[in-house]
């Protein structure tokens, strides 16, 4: 099971809305786990925007997002993503809010075990009833093979 994100998140601004967004977060850290594009289409705004860790090409769109794991899902089949959030904070009007924290990956190419941890900032976006990511920008802290 995907590590869930830890639960000593700092929140700031409205509470109840910044734990909606961890819950959302821990959802979305699942779909990935689970390999459940209609789960990850769930969480992201229309017009989410993804700034990958390295050097790959900005990805932008709920369904260029969702094109982009089924690719990975399908190359690495046992690819592993979490984002563990370390602080969210609502804005003052309860329709923005800003995550920090961070993330792991890993997967396996040729017998080779490759890990990267790093740094990711997210936005978060009100959409009707429902706390939907519409940007997250990611930079790669650390890369290990073994």
């Amino acid at each position: 099971m995907a590590r869930q994100p830890k639960s000593d998140i700092q929140f700031a601004g409205d509470k109840a809305a910044g734990r909606a967004i961890a819950s959302v977060r821990a959802a979305f850290n699942t779909a990935l786990e689970t390999r459940s594009l209609k789960a990850i289409a769930d969480c992201l705004h229309a017009n989410a925007i993804l700034v990958p860790g390295e050097d790959a090409p900005l990805i932008n769109g709920r369904d260029a997002q969702i094109e982009a794991w089924t690719t990975i899902f399908n190359e690495a089949p046992d690819v592993t993503y979490v984002r563990s959030p370390a602080r969210i904070e609502v804005n003052e009007d309860g329709l923005l809010a800003a995550e920090s924290g961070r993330w792991t990956g890993g997967w396996t190419v040729e017998g080779m075990t490759v890990r990267y941890t790093g740094r990711y900032f997210a936005k978060w976006r009100l959409d009707g009833d429902d706390w939907r990511i519409e940007a997250e920008t990611f930079v790669t802290m650390r890369r290990q093979s073994v």
